[in-house]
Parts: structure tokens; sequence; C-alpha cells
């Protein structure tokens, strides 16, 4: 990281003012050596650590008005990842105390067969919600999660910033979110695996 990034709050006014330049130079300076590191060190996944930095700068685009305005704006994205990661080390802490309990318990055929069905189902409606979104978002979406592209990758081949890329597919997963719990009934365990694998 820059050592001077900390000292530099101006930084943080430009992007309190919109300033895409100055939020792309913090987000490259925290996340490569600060933010990352950080929160790899807590998930020990990197397609988790990857969707938690994002989602931290996301808040940092957000509330970038109030950052703006903070005597330790870094403190304040410190807190944020620290929040995202241990919100997510108590959700999978769960979720492997049930998946042992489930394995423990054991499983009848009937049972897997349902499961199997809703597994289907599920992919379906996956399916559905994704044809329903606007061409531009689509492509980005299945650049994204079926060739498996990075929002940098996908920003160069489509010649879109990343910026635009990272705003684009946080609307993908919350309209395909919404729908699949409108129109299916999905539960959030279900939601959950379905949008970190």
């Amino acid at each position: 990281m820059n050592p001077s990034l900390s000292n530099k709050k101006y930084l943080f006014r430009r992007i309190a003012a919109g300033d895409e330049h100055a939020f792309r130079e913090v987000f490259h300076a925290c996340n490569r050596h600060k933010i990352y590191p950080f929160v790899f060190k807590l998930t020990r996944s990197r397609t988790v650590t990857e969707d938690i930095v994002q989602e931290t700068f996301l808040k940092l685009w957000i509330h970038r008005k109030e950052v703006g305005e903070m005597e330790y704006p870094l403190s304040w994205l410190y807190k944020v990842a620290s929040n995202l990661s241990l919100s997510w080390l108590r959700s999978h802490a769960a979720e492997v105390q049930r998946m042992q309990k489930m394995k423990v318990a054991g499983h009848t055929k009937k049972e897997r067969i349902v499961e199997q069905l809703s597994f289907k189902e599920t992919q379906l409606l996956l399916s559905q919600a994704v044809k329903k979104l606007p061409p531009r978002r689509k492509q980005i979406y299945k650049l994204s999660r079926e060739r498996g592209l990075s929002h940098k990758e996908i920003a160069e081949q489509l010649q879109l910033s990343p910026n635009t890329i990272k705003n684009q597919m946080v609307s993908a997963l919350k309209f395909i979110k919404d729908y699949l719990h409108q129109y299916g009934g999905i539960t959030v365990p279900i939601l959950i695996l379905l949008f970190t694998l």
C-alpha cells in the first residue's frame, strides 16, 4: 500500500464528489496490499474474499459522501471488511454445523431425490431469471459466472470501466436473488450457496 495513502484524505473527498479515478486509486492501493490479505486471513477462501472486498468497496461508493468527511476513512474500510468477514464466518460456521448434523442423521433415498429435484428446480429458476436480465447485464453476468472472468477482464473485453461492471453485477445478482425468492421460495442457505460458488 502506498505509505502516504493513509494521509491523503483528499482522495476520499474526491471519491465523495464522485471521482471514479480516485476510487480506483484507493481500491487498487488498499485492496492489493491491505484489505484483501486481511480478509483472506479470516476466510481462507479466494472467492469469498473477492466477494467481501467487492462489497466493502461497493459500500464505500454508496456511502462515499459520509466517508469523505471522516477523520479516518481507512479505519472505516477495515471495519466494513471486518464486519462482512465476521458475518460470513458466522454464516459459514452455522452452515457447516448444519451439514454435519445432516451427515450424522443421514438421508433417506426419498430425501435425496427431493433434494435433487429442488436443485433442478432452482437451476431452472436461475436460468429463467438470467434470461430476464437486460442484454448487457446478462452478457456481463454470463462472462463472470459462466466463463469465470474477473471484473477487470470483462471491463477490458467490453471496453467499459471496472466500476460499471461491478455495478452491473450487483444489480444482476440482486435481481436474480429477488426472482428466486419470489418465484421459487428459495431459502437463504440455497441463495448463499448459489452466489458463492
